[in-house]
């Protein structure tokens, strides 16, 4: 299988004692909406072990234009978990170089 040709990096800190009402929103609620817009593949999410941003998102787009459409930019943001936000950054990264899969 080859690997997507654009990924989408998202990093956050939320406040403590948020992180459960937070991870139940995201998994459950914002990751099926971004998903279900056009030219998003797929999501993963990673907790860090050590230091911060402590929560990461990798999406994987068929290209740069999946973060255009209209019905990502319905869903795009943290809704209700706002307050709770800290530390926030994205960033958009295209394939360069696969070496095998």
């Amino acid at each position: 299988m080859s690997l997507p040709p654009v990924i989408l990096v998202t990093s956050v800190d939320v406040a403590a004692g948020s992180e459960d009402d937070f991870n139940r929103w995201y998994n459950e609620t914002h990751l099926p909406e971004v998903l279900a817009c056009p030219g998003f593949r797929s999501a993963a999410r990673y907790e860090c072990t050590q230091g911060e941003p402590h929560f990461l998102a990798v999406y994987e787009l068929d290209d740069e234009d999946a973060l255009q459409t209209p019905e990502l930019q319905q869903v795009r943001g943290f809704g209700d978990m706002f307050p709770n936000v800290r530390n926030f950054h994205e960033r958009v990264y295209r394939r360069i170089h696969q070496h095998g899969g």
